[in-house]
């Protein structure tokens, strides 16, 4: 019985797309009827524990606020920032700080035209619908198979990217922006890379695998990109904003070593030993070792595999959700790019063992991370999120090099 159970778990045969279809359907249904009942037990804009809709957005709607009276470099004086959110509802329910660079304020510029719900609401529509079509793009470019959107729109870093009100969903659709112009345009996708600069730790991996790769037109156009985006938001904070916002890396900082964000609301290898109340010298230098570990192997097979544009995506991509140690868990939503081409490769070429049964457990991570790291001490992301970037490599490994 013991052969049979392992054989069941290493070949799941039984996730057939009959299955998939059933169960990301079920656990669809189940995630949309969740938050209806939740918009409608909250009353005024607040959810019933007495939070904003959204809630992470009250910093971007903030900053936007303080932007447009003519403010912008106050988005990174707490005490501001802190009076513009409670203007928003009329009291003080919480705060939420606003540690982004002043290229992500030029996106949040314009937030604040609209009434809080209306723009909460278009905001989240927008970048999920964004990234929802260019992921079912994405994925039929590299296998011409019909792309249910369930399957998709059941992910459960989704959602939670939509209960936060945070920006998961635009990253992603910017990844796989220049992900889908590599070959075609590859300056047009550094441009579009490039603009990852609002949230810079998710760019890290980018310069060394597209240089390993050889693919310097994007690398000169992601750096044009960002450079344009921190000029452009330098005409709006002026050289104040910039200064302020160095000045508030002291408290992105403190809120990363001391808790003031639960590390398990955060799904890092450093995250993960803080979890375990072990020292801060010890999860720092465990990140490193992961992060230059996870850079050198990266680039090293970008540069003898030289894979192909969807290849090198899932290749960039699970690279960089193990490289920084802030990465929340609607960050998540960014797996689904290597899990898309892992599952797109199974389908053309045939599962390898254990794949199916491994990309279940990466689809499903987001839906259990928090609640496992907080109740139970158990912190899930970073072994799991390994696994998922050691099958894209050895899945590109295995492949003939291109030319």
């Amino acid at each position: 019985m013991t052969s049979r159970f392992l054989t069941f778990v290493r070949d799941a045969d039984w996730l057939d797309r009959q299955r998939v279809r059933a169960y990301t359907l079920i656990l669809f249904a189940a995630q949309l009827i969740g938050f209806a009942v939740w918009i409608g037990l909250s009353h005024g804009g607040l959810d019933p524990t007495g939070k904003p809709l959204g809630t992470d957005f009250m910093s971007f709607y903030a900053a936007s606020k303080l932007a447009l009276t003519g403010h912008a470099a106050e988005a990174w004086d707490p005490y501001a920032h802190q009076a513009a959110q409670d203007a928003i509802f009329g009291r003080q329910l919480g705060y939420w700080a606003f540690f982004y660079p002043p290229a992500y304020l030029l996106v949040c510029a314009p937030l604040a035209l609209l009434p809080y719900g209306a723009s909460l609401c278009l905001w989240l529509t927008g970048t999920t619908a964004a990234s929802v079509a260019l992921a079912r793009h994405w994925l039929r470019q590299q296998v011409p198979v019909a792309i249910g959107l369930i399957p998709l729109l059941a992910f459960p870093a989704l959602w939670i990217n939509i209960g936060n009100g945070q920006n998961a969903a635009l990253t992603t659709a910017l990844f796989l922006g220049g992900c889908l112009w590599l070959d075609r345009r590859p300056f047009i996708a550094g441009l579009i890379l490039g603009l990852l600069v609002i949230k810079p730790q998710l760019g890290l991996a980018l310069p060394f695998v597209l240089a390993a790769s050889g693919r310097w037109k994007t690398f000169a156009g992601a750096a044009a990109g960002a450079v344009a985006l921190s000029l452009a938001a330098w005409g709006l904070v002026g050289t104040e904003g910039y200064v302020n916002f160095l000045h508030n890396s002291e408290l992105a900082r403190r809120t990363l070593e001391t808790g003031l964000v639960s590390p398990g609301r955060m799904q890092s290898l450093f995250a993960a030993l803080r979890v375990w109340n072990l020292p801060l010298w010890l999860a720092y230098g465990a990140q490193i070792a992961l992060a230059l570990g996870v850079i050198v192997s990266a680039g090293l097979i970008a540069w003898r595999c030289k894979p192909d544009a969807f290849a090198l995506s899932a290749l960039m991509v699970s690279a960089t959700l193990l490289i920084s140690p802030f990465m929340l868990d609607y960050d998540l939503l960014l797996s689904a790019i290597p899990l898309g081409w892992l599952v797109m490769n199974g389908l053309e070429d045939g599962f390898r063992p254990w794949e199916r049964t491994l990309a279940l457990v990466v689809f499903v991570l987001p839906l259990f991370a928090r609640s496992l790291a907080l109740n139970l001490h158990l912190p899930p992301a970073p072994l799991v999120l390994l696994i998922l970037y050691i099958l894209v490599a050895r899945r590109i490994i295995g492949t003939p090099v291109t030319n």
